[in-house]
């Protein structure tokens, strides 16, 4: 065995080990020429745990793009809708990334209550982009800023130079091309080593659009997370259109409070007609940990606790969907989804006593 062959070998049994290894890790260990020295059963393995931090990955903004929604307070504001578009296509992306973990087997894991779990606020899993923070908020040009760095295009950005929140300039903390690199190096190893793909313990339907059950279906499934958000390929206006435009351009009109559109004089796609910023609730951030019992009145505890619960059964339900819940467990999941504002949107118009804001959701498993 060579001393390549030997590195190799090590750092995939290190990273395997690992509860939470860096992205970069994994993409490393996923486009070493040497990794087909390895056993089969040990590249399978990597490529699971991959995928499984993919889903972990596209799992984490959803509360937080959710908070923001639900603190509209007109649900049929532009804002509001734009957004909502986004958290359907982030739940698309969660599911074919969990439809592409189990066709080889995989299971994914989303109702995680241990201290690996995402609790709010949180880092990016697997070390992406380290200096960024999840939090869990109002709709506030603050958390747009975030919002924004989580979809940053990989791609150069047109329309005008963007400036956002976190200039690091440590190539390193530009996350968008480490989760680009991820699934640019799943897609790889599924062409390399052609696994044995299933449609077993699959869903399809609304939140999935197809079972993932081909080399050449993985490549759509990657294609439709890079092209909507992650900021993998370029998202630009002038690829996308206007009907379709990506998660970062529907955050940064929000942001601007202006409309992308196309200038009938240059051709170019250019910020353009006002877009007022809608009227909101103004939940707080919420601390880490959450609201405790002993701090809060009796009524905010009953729609926090009824909030967890609910949450932590969506959880169950939606992991149960890619397994013995099977399709049954995803439509249960849907309707438990619209469970969730009936007790986050009443938080949010309490306030806190001697406080800034409003209460909201802690969205935790329990």
């Amino acid at each position: 065995m060579s001393v390549a062959q030997q590195q190799i070998e090590k750092k995939v049994e290190i990273v395997l080990s690992l509860e939470n290894p860096p992205v970069s890790e994994h993409v490393d260990c996923l486009t070493s020429p040497s990794l087909q020295s390895l056993s089969r059963e040990a590249r399978l393995a990597l490529l699971k745990q991959s995928l499984s931090q993919a889903v972990t990955l596209e799992f984490a903004t959803i509360p937080i793009y959710l908070a923001a929604l639900w603190s509209i307070k007109h649900n049929l504001h532009p804002a509001a809708i734009s957004i909502r578009n986004v958290v359907q296509e982030e739940m698309l992306h969660l599911a074919l990334a969990c439809n592409m973990l189990a066709s080889i087997g995989g299971n994914p894991k989303l109702y995680d209550t241990t201290t690996n779990g995402l609790s709010y606020p949180a880092r990016l899993p697997g070390g992406v982009h380290p200096e960024l923070v999840l939090k869990l908020s109002g709709l506030t040009d603050d958390a747009l800023d975030d919002f924004l760095e989580v979809e940053l295009p990989q791609e150069e950005i047109d329309i005008e130079e963007f400036k956002g929140k976190y200039n690091s300039g440590d190539e390193h903390h530009n996350h968008s091309q480490t989760i680009g690199a991820l699934y640019g190096a799943i897609s790889g190893e599924f062409k390399n080593l052609q696994p044995r793909m299933t449609p077993d313990n699959q869903v399809s339907g609304p939140l999935s659009w197809f079972v993932v059950d081909t080399p050449e279906k993985v490549d759509s499934a990657i294609h439709w997370i890079e092209t909507q958000g992650e900021g993998a390929i370029d998202t630009s206006p002038k690829n996308t259109g206007l009907k379709n435009l990506s998660h970062f351009y529907r955050f940064w009109e929000i942001r601007r409070r202006q409309k992308i559109e196309k200038d009938p004089d240059t051709g170019k796609f250019v910020f353009m007609s006002p877009l007022e910023f809608p009227d909101v609730w103004p939940m707080a951030v919420v601390p880490e940990g959450g609201y405790r019992k002993e701090d809060v009145s009796e009524e905010v505890w009953l729609l926090l606790s009824k909030f967890d619960e609910t949450y932590s059964n969506l959880m169950k339900l939606l992991e149960s969907a890619w397994g013995a819940g099977g399709q049954a467990a995803l439509w249960k999941a849907i309707d438990t989804m619209f469970d969730l504002e009936k007790y986050a949107i009443p938080l949010m118009q309490i306030p806190i006593p001697e406080g800034e804001g409003n209460y909201g959701p802690c969205f935790r498993l329990i």
